[in-house]
């Protein structure tokens, strides 16, 4: 009896159905696109981002975590976490779930007063924070890549020039008045300290900050000692955040994965890995065990309400025929399939 084909069993997700191929940009996007509305439907989209997306087990931890802090929990929480994955990690896609957390969550005490009470794998995060909701939190996105320190940001639009990461920061969560705070600071291109840095971060609000790829933006403005501020503003914002019962800082530090780092950039890149594991916590998100079950979710579709205890999608019994099927048919057809094919399948 011939095997049945695979793609009557399960569903590839729309875009390959319809022949659109998966291009490696889809997964690099900027926590600024998504900000600015600007990014790919998979990660714009929330309702469609958590279906797509496998809670590994890190990444978990790491919401819950920020949840619960956001929350105002201060027990077994960081308010500073560097985000140490490099390209491939997850470290976009963990961006991007804390991201649509913060925007989405809950007035009031209904926990699905917000959209985020219904996104997929968001019962499991609150049962891991030991919270009943998840709480909406003021957010700024920084973005070292894209911030451009000589033109700045604004000015043109009715908002005010920024042209340093703090005022783009106190823009983001408190507006004109936010800015007016540390104008004169991004003026003179002066970090502000703790006691300016408090005065736009409302203290009533829960907080949460992102800034990526922070040393491509220390690489570049170096030479106009820049670098050094910003290093001094990382410190002082990393101390205020872990002052504050409802704020959180996520940084991720790495430059480019396509450039080498000059010896400055080592000594620096060494330098901001030391304050943030000083202040806060180092975090990976994916683990090669769970990179088949990553790859599984975004490719295919799946009846949202069946899962294993650890968010693994269940397979149906016919699938299940299926592939024992095909194992068969690999099995007494080995000597034709090829060697790095058979080794990779041992692997997996």
């Amino acid at each position: 009896m011939p095997i049945k084909p695979w793609y009557n069993i399960v569903s590839p997700r729309e875009d390959l159905r319809e022949g659109n191929p998966l291009d490696a940009s889809e997964f690099a996007v900027h926590l600024d696109y998504v900000r600015d509305g600007r990014a790919q439907a998979d990660y714009q989209n929330p309702e469609r981002f958590f279906e797509r997306t496998f809670l590994t087990k890190n990444l978990k931890l790491l919401a819950a975590e920020v949840l619960r802090r956001l929350a105002g929990e201060t027990t077994e929480t960081s308010a500073v976490f560097n985000m140490s994955t490099q390209f491939g990690g997850g470290k976009t896609h963990a961006l991007t779930l804390l991201y649509h957390l913060a925007q989405n969550g809950a007035l009031g005490t209904d926990p699905h007063s917000g959209k985020a009470g219904d996104f997929v794998g968001v019962n499991d995060l609150l049962r891991v924070a030991r919270i009943h909701k998840v709480v909406p939190a003021e957010t700024a996105v920084f973005v070292g890549t894209e911030f451009d320190a000589l033109h700045g940001r604004g000015g043109d639009d009715g908002s005010p020039l920024r042209k340093t990461p703090w005022a783009e920061i106190a823009y983001q969560l408190a507006g004109n008045e936010g800015y007016a705070v540390v104008e004169e600071h991004d003026k003179k291109g002066i970090a502000p300290a703790g006691d300016v840095i408090r005065k736009f971060i409302h203290p009533d609000r829960p907080c949460l900050i992102f800034m990526d790829e922070v040393m491509n933006f220390v690489s570049r403005n170096r030479k106009t000692g820049l670098a050094t501020q910003f290093y001094d503003f990382l410190q002082n914002l990393s101390e205020t955040a872990c002052g504050q019962p409802n704020v959180v800082l996520v940084v991720s530090i790495p430059k480019s994965e396509v450039l080498e780092m000059s010896s400055e950039d080592e000594s620096d890149y060494a330098s901001l890995k030391h304050l943030l594991n000083r202040l806060g916590k180092a975090v990976a998100i994916s683990s090669e065990n769970e990179t088949s079950e990553i790859i599984r979710r975004r490719l295919f579709e799946w009846d949202l309400r069946h899962f294993t205890e650890d968010g693994r999608m269940l397979l149906t019994k016919d699938a299940l025929t299926s592939c024992n099927e095909y194992a068969d048919w690999l099995v007494e057809h080995r000597q034709q399939i090829p060697t790095g094919f058979l080794l990779m399948m041992r692997a997996m």
